[in-house]
C-alpha cells in the first residue's frame, strides 16, 4: 500500500472511532475533511521547520530568583520554630 492509501485508511479510523452516531452512517465524508485537514499546506513551499521566516527561535532563559533574596517563611513555619 502506498503512503496516500495508508493515510485515508488512517483517516477513515479515526472518522469511525471518534465520530458521532451520525458521522458513523457515513464515515468517509467526515474522513475526507480529515484527509484535507492533515495534507493542507503540505507543499514543496512550505518550509521545513514550519516557521514562515525560515529563522530559528532562540529558547527563553529562566527565571532565577534575584541576588542575594532570601525564601521567606510562612506565619506558620515561623509559630511552630518558636514553640516547638
Amino acid at each position: 500500500m502506498d503512503d496516500k492509501t495508508e493515510l485515508r485508511l488512517e483517516c477513515l479510523r479515526l472518522a469511525l472511532e471518534y465520530g458521532t452516531q451520525r458521522d458513523v452512517l457515513n464515515p468517509h465524508l467526515l474522513a475526507d475533511t480529515y484527509y484535507e485537514w492533515v495534507t493542507q499546506g503540505s507543499g514543496q513551499a512550505r518550509p521545513a521547520d514550519n516557521r514562515k521566516d525560515g529563522g530559528r527561535k532562540q529558547a527563553r532563559k529562566a527565571r532565577s530568583v534575584r541576588e542575594g533574596s532570601t525564601p521567606q517563611l510562612t506565619v506558620n513555619a515561623t509559630v511552630e520554630k518558636e514553640v516547638g
